[in-house]
């Protein structure tokens, strides 16, 4: 295989990965999907995304809990329910999902 093949075939393998969902993407976006202000699986999937890209690892990792439930909402704390909201909110915008 020639120099330039190999690049292609690596820069192809990149971007699938970039842009492959993962199962605790797909968790999140199930419960937006599901939830009490249903979204469709496209607006899910987007915000789920940006969520995860701009959400803390803690923040992350207690929405992944909420949506497998092993964790009830009622759970979190004040802050942590506050903390969420930016990276919602800026997920919604990024995602042209209206919220409210």
């Amino acid at each position: 295989m020639n120099k330039s093949n190999l690049i292609a075939i690596s820069v192809v393998v990149c971007i699938l990965a970039a842009c492959g969902s993962s199962d605790d993407v797909d968790i999140v976006a199930a419960g937006m999907m599901s939830g009490t202000d249903p979204v469709s699986e496209k607006d899910a999937q987007c915000m789920a995304k940006n969520i995860k890209k701009i959400a803390s690892d803690d923040q992350w990792d207690t929405l992944v809990k909420i949506n497998k439930g092993e964790m009830d909402e009622q759970d979190m704390s004040m802050d942590q329910a506050m903390g969420m909201m930016m990276p919602t909110m800026a997920a919604a915008k990024e995602c042209e999902v209206e919220l409210f």
